[in-house]
């Protein structure tokens, strides 16, 4: 596959490649240093669209403009862009990484940390986070998720909202900060993976429309969806490839995490998802490495993870089930869409047993249709779980991490029960230490326009929390807000958070908690004094699991063979084991 955008050709050559179908001329102005121009190499097209042509090798930090059509734009394809999405386009230079012995993660293995980069320290730059490295290493961590690291407009974005799709978001550090990142984690034992935003671009300074028809009429909630089908689908579908070779190839990523696959159309004989995969297994057999694809889809349905009939063969997809049904009834929390569907603690256990909740048997209460597969008929591994993400905390109204509002006993008893599932657990930042500050939509659009849509559509969302406006999304004080406050990560109720958190994980590595095999569980839900199910609980080969969901303490009979080994609210080991407190979690050890 040749290389989009600038690149170096066999010749040593500087050479330009960019997908304008239907226009009459294009042209690359370099810019001297002073951001004058220097020289203007034109490019000629092919039948196919594209237009090419090469120079003398520019030198990396030389800027430059396309010139389409006498319009001066960015390139589509740009590795940087140091003045910003709506600025010229930046030569860069890219040394892989290169970690000696270094294999990669299987699914099997992963515990996977969801951060972005921007709120994860104070200075939001991946230098500073590699100084947290030896931390998440500690935890037990082996998988580290970046939020989108694309160039977004402005300085602050959750991501979602990329443009430049080859190009690093500059307020958090250059190629070389980034490669300095992953190759520190994967000396540490950590692979690291990138979100990646395939299924629509941001609504300001998206110049690639102005090249070609990079989007069509389908609709994402965001915008126009990406063209994977329609006319001129060819070069876009290359674009996109080339995109997925850039950062899992050439940059050094571990693998990608998808953001709503359910919403990129494509009616192909072989649909572009299917190609990704493909061709993320391809690059790592190359390399020798493990390349890991997880799907954001929340459809509920195998076929994102089947290798067979036409499936999009990913290694897993995000589950949102066990994080709803248990979120809905530690809280009672029906109003939002996510809880709508879910609140008895009979759905917390189908979530552990079968993976999917809503298995197309059941009706879905917001989009009013039978939605899911049976989750029976998938691997554990398929599943990627998790009691917070940044959009379970983000898109609530005022960014509340579980914690905060309803406090120690509820978050510990909740990620208990996502370690003790068989499935692929996932962590939100800071979670792991208690974190209290919120996590809350931001962004730094320079269109008031767009500033005021965005503004009104998050009062829109919620509406239901009446007389409580969310924070304003453009103000930097609420990117400020959301940052980590790792000083509590030291306090006493920290450390002890933590302490929970890294033996939970220990035991999931070691197999003895959640282990992957789903027919070396058994789960059930028992009933306490009045018939209702209070206590959920999880059996393995090594452990029993005890899940306390209600305020009232539960007497739950206990065999000689378990010994107890911790709780998630017991400073001592108590007096009887089997009387567990409100909301409390505890786990025995079989006897020898």
């Amino acid at each position: 596959m040749i290389p989009v955008g600038h690149h170096i050709n066999a010749d040593g050559r500087s050479a330009f490649r960019v997908f304008a179908p239907e226009k009459r001329q294009l042209n690359v102005v370099v810019l001297d240093a002073a951001g004058h121009d220097a020289a203007v190499l034109p490019l000629a097209p092919d039948e196919l669209g594209w237009w090419q042509g090469d120079t003398a090798r520019l030198s990396a930090g030389t800027r430059y403009w396309l010139e389409l059509d006498g319009r001066r734009l960015p390139d589509p394809a740009s590795r940087r862009q140091p003045e910003g999405v709506h600025g010229p386009s930046e030569v860069v230079e890219v040394a892989p990484v290169a970690t000696p012995g270094w294999r990669g993660v299987r699914i099997e293995d992963a515990v996977i940390y969801e951060l972005h980069v921007g709120t994860f320290t104070p200075e939001g730059t991946l230098r500073a986070a590699i100084g947290r490295l030896d931390h998440l290493q500690q935890l037990g961590i082996t998988v580290i998720e970046l939020l989108p690291l694309a160039a977004f407009p402005g300085e602050r974005n959750w991501g979602y909202d990329g443009v430049a799709l080859f190009a690093l978001h500059a307020p958090y550090g250059d190629y070389t900060d980034l490669r300095a990142f992953i190759e520190a984690a994967q000396a540490r034992g950590m692979a690291v993976i990138l979100d990646v935003v395939y299924n629509h671009f941001g609504p300001e300074g998206n110049y690639g429309g102005a090249f070609a028809p990079t989007t069509q009429a389908a609709a994402t909630p965001w915008g126009a969806a990406v063209n994977f089908d329609g006319p001129w689908n060819h070069g876009v579908r290359e674009f996109f490839l080339a995109n997925t070779r850039w950062w899992l190839e050439v940059v050094g990523f571990d693998g990608f995490r998808m953001d709503a696959v359910s919403l990129i159309f494509d009616l192909s004989p072989e649909h572009i998802l299917r190609e990704i995969t493909d061709l993320a297994r391809r690059i790592g057999a190359a390399a020798g490495r493990e390349l890991l694809v997880i799907a954001e889809h929340l459809r509920n349905n195998r076929h994102v993870t089947s290798q067979a009939g036409g499936g999009f063969g990913y290694h897993a997809q995000w589950n949102d089930d066990l994080a709803h049904a248990i979120h809905a009834h530690l809280t009672g929390e029906r109003e939002w869409r996510h809880y709508a569907n879910f609140g008895p603690l009979d759905d917390v256990a189908k979530a552990l047993r079968d993976g999917f909740v809503l298995d197309g048997k059941r009706l879905d209460r917001y989009a009013r249709y039978l939605l899911g597969s049976d989750g029976r008929l998938t691997t554990a591994t398929e599943h990627v779980v998790h009691l917070q993400n940044h959009d379970q905390v983000g898109n609530r109204p005022h960014g509340d991490r579980l914690i905060a509002t309803y406090g120690r006993a509820r978050a510990l008893l909740g990620i208990t029960a996502v370690l003790a599932s068989p499935f692929v657990p996932m962590l939100f930042m800071g979670e792991e230490y208690g974190e209290t500050a919120p996590f809350l939509f931001f962004e730094d659009f320079g269109d008031a326009s767009l500033v005021a849509a965005v503004k009104a559509g998050r009062a829109a969302d919620f509406h239901f929390d009446e007389g409580h406006e969310p924070p304003d999304p453009h103000a930097r004080r609420t990117f400020e807000a959301s940052k980590l406050h790792w000083a509590r990560a030291e306090s006493p109720e920290g450390r002890s958070i933590l302490a929970w958190y890294r033996a939970l994980i220990d035991l999931k590595r070691h197999g003895e908690l959640g282990p992957r095999d789903r027919s070396a569980l058994r789960i059930d839900a028992l009933p306490d004094a009045a018939g209702a199910s209070g206590v959920i609980r999880v059996e393995t080969a090594h452990t029993l699991t005890l899940l306390n969901f209600s305020a009232q303490a539960q007497a739950v009979p206990l065999g000689a063979e378990w010994c107890f080994q911790l709780g998630s609210l017991d400073e001592a080991p108590p007096a009887d084991p089997g009387a567990l407190p409100g909301w409390g979690a505890r786990i025995f050890r079989r006897a020898p």
